[in-house]
């Protein structure tokens, strides 16, 4: 439908005093040009972020589950199952999803499936052609993914072990949180490189006095009763300046990354030898600290959509690190994720279906191990984008417009499982399969989605591909045309 001959006139005549004014007010002619074209624009929708996080080897479902009550799959808890893995998430709840009975199809089996797990292939060679879920949605939205990898294989170079991500063939993650800070916010102290074309603009209209950002207001009263995206850019300025905003970032300068300088320091002068044991970022012993980096580039990223799409590795699968720093002395792989379970006193083949099946003591070092992992990404991300004002959307944070998706290679550590089915005796084993975040109003969050469980002999015919859940992030992040392979549909359950 065309627009009023009135309201084009008007927009012409508004746009033109925007243009003038603009350039009365010492603005550039470039930037008097972008005030004018943004005064009579019509918001758009809110830009999403998309973050994906790996844990390797898999979960104990008795300390991994959520607690329903009384049946009703919105009223859970996270902190109330034994050890409680996901128990950090318990205040941020209703941002949460945790998905039950899904399945990784195919060949692969045990550890090998990492190839495929993200890409819905079902075959376990290292030779076929896939492209994983992240960079699907990078592609649909027109960007370039950040792919970001803490020790994420081998110091030799990368093998089937450390190939999670893929874009045809298998994605090398970047390293050094350094080098990936560097190349999204600049060096020293100066303006961040130009990212998104409306957070760059907010950056510039911050230094605008309050009576310049007042007059440019004023103009805009008269358009029209639709808020323009200027409008909408003026108030989040206004907010900022009286002191309404979070303080988390402001996005004009290069953020303050306190651990990626501790490790810019200590890695300085090393020796970065990729074909063997001497590269800084590659040593057991500064795993921890490289995380951490690279998750505080994480977050500041999505905050100022510096990268809208970004993946983390922490570990390769069979990684056998000692996670004493965590509380569980051992090495994580065969030392703590395969502890096998051991049954309740008393569980039966026909007892009520429960984790109470199984004894919390036995895993509970692989538990905390875990654990480890998601307080890493509360304390690190998820507090900080739940805390920040969206720089792109006044009046919502920046978790409201983010979609965090976290999962493994296996569901239970020690049986390898990539179903989720019914194990004996009577304990639901679900892949650990969940997403944080709201993306902009597009996922129903804070639920338990349960899709249909089995024995192990028949789960694979219950339970739905992960690739379903792909499709519906997908479609959340407003990829439409995403495609997977085995898919039956997106989740209805989650889509708002």
């Amino acid at each position: 439908m065309k627009d009023n001959p009135r309201l084009t006139r008007a927009r012409s005549i508004v746009g033109r005093r925007m243009f003038l004014g603009a350039l009365g007010a010492g603005l550039s002619v470039a930037m008097a040009g972008r005030v004018a074209r943004l005064a009579v624009a019509q918001p758009t929708a809110t830009p999403k972020r998309f973050f994906l996080f790996f844990m390797p080897h898999g979960m104990a479902p008795e300390h991994f589950d959520p607690r329903i009550m009384g049946g009703d799959r919105t009223n859970f808890a996270l902190n109330q199952t034994n050890h409680s893995i996901l128990g950090p998430l318990e205040a941020y709840k209703s941002y949460v999803n945790v998905y039950q009975g899904f399945q990784y199809p195919g060949e692969a089996s045990t550890h090998t499936g990492v190839v495929n797990c993200l890409s819905g292939l079902t075959v376990a060679d290292t030779t076929a052609p896939r492209t994983s879920v992240e960079r699907v949605i990078a592609r649909g939205l027109g960007v370039e993914p950040l792919i970001l990898g803490a020790c994420s294989h081998l110091p030799y170079g990368l093998d089937s072990n450390g190939m999670l991500f893929w874009d045809g063939g298998p994605v090398d993650p970047e390293k050094s949180p350094v080098k990936a800070a560097d190349a999204l916010f600049g060096t020293g102290g100066g303006p961040m490189p130009p990212q998104d074309l409306d957070v760059t603009f907010r950056r510039e209209l911050l230094g605008l006095t309050e009576g310049e950002i007042e007059g440019l207001s004023g103009e805009l009263a008269g358009l029209t009763s639709e808020q323009t995206k200027l409008a909408q850019h003026l108030a989040a300025i206004q907010a900022l300046k009286s002191g309404g905003g979070t303080g988390v970032s402001t996005c004009s300068t290069r953020p303050t990354l306190p651990t990626v300088e501790m490790v810019r320091a200590a890695s300085a002068g090393q020796v970065v030898d990729p074909s063997g044991g001497n590269d800084y970022f590659y040593q057991e012993r500064n795993f921890p600290i490289l995380l951490d980096a690279q998750l505080e580039v994480v977050a500041q990223a999505l905050i100022c959509n510096a990268a809208r799409v970004v993946a983390l590795m922490p570990m390769f699968v069979t990684c056998d690190f000692d996670f004493g720093f965590a509380g569980s002395p051992g090495p994580h792989h065969n030392g703590l994720s395969h502890t096998g379970p051991q049954a309740a006193a008393g569980a039966q083949y026909n007892s009520p279906i429960t984790v109470d099946n199984y004894l919390p003591e036995p895993r509970l070092p692989f538990a905390r191990a875990q654990k480890w992992f998601i307080q890493k990404l509360v304390d690190k991300v998820v507090s900080l984008l739940a805390m920040a004002d969206d720089p792109a959307a006044p009046g919502t944070k920046v978790l409201d417009n983010t979609l965090i998706y976290v999962m493994s290679e296996v569901g239970d550590g020690q049986n390898h499982t990539r179903t989720s089915q019914i194990e004996y005796p009577q304990v639901p084993a679900s892949l650990p399969l969940v997403t944080i975040g709201k993306c902009g109003g597009a996922i129903r969050s804070g639920q338990v989605v349960a899709m249909p469980l089995d024995v192990p002999d028949r789960a694979a015919m219950a339970n739905r591909p992960a690739a379903d859940l792909y499709l519906t992030m997908a479609r959340a992040m407003g990829v439409s045309n995403a495609t997977f392979p085995g898919t039956t549909g997106p989740v209805t359950e989650v889509l708002a």
